[in-house]
């Protein structure tokens, strides 16, 4: 839904890792890649509700990449700080603050080409003005796959655990 951005960014990333790996060298394969952080801000219509609202977004990435003996990408943490994004009703100017501080931890099933993900911190703290906190995603979760469709393990509050969640955002404006 809304986080159309990111998973953009990310999947750039783990294509970026895969063609440095193919030239890794044993020496390499002992540190972290690390890459980042990425500093950007902007803004876009999303009408995935039904109608429009703008996304203010101002946001900071880092992505560490762990290689096994091989030089193969095994484990990948990508770090997000997005302290206040804005979404706004284009039609009415109402607006909620998103805030988001967490970190994605992709790692590869050993001999498989199956990846675990699990995500901890806050990916999705949503105020409206005069009524305070109104979704919540904070803790920790462990998907099975990347797609965030079968979930492994959960400590925190989540509303907002698979894509069909995301609509309580379009509820956020009636």
């Amino acid at each position: 839904m809304f986080r159309r951005g990111r998973s953009l960014r990310l999947l750039a990333a783990l294509g970026l890792v895969a063609a440095t790996s193919l030239s890794a060298s044993p020496l390499r394969a002992a540190a972290p890649l690390v890459f980042g952080p990425f500093h950007s801000t902007g803004s876009f219509i999303g009408s995935e509700c039904g109608f429009d609202v703008r996304i203010d977004f101002d946001v900071t990435e880092t992505f560490t990449v762990f290689l096994d003996d091989d030089g193969e990408p095994a484990k990948t943490i990508y770090r997000v700080r997005a302290p206040r994004d804005i979404f706004t009703k284009v039609e009415t100017g109402e607006s909620v603050a998103v805030r988001g501080i967490f970190q994605e931890s992709i790692e590869r099933i050993p001999g498989t080409d199956q990846y675990t993900k699990e995500i901890s911190g806050f990916r999705y703290l949503v105020n409206q003005p005069g009524q305070g906190v109104m979704i919540q995603e904070v803790g920790r979760v462990i998907y099975g796959d990347l797609d965030q469709t079968t979930v492994l393990f959960q400590a925190g509050k989540h509303q907002l655990l698979f894509e069909e969640d995301f609509a309580l955002f379009c509820d956020l404006w009636g």
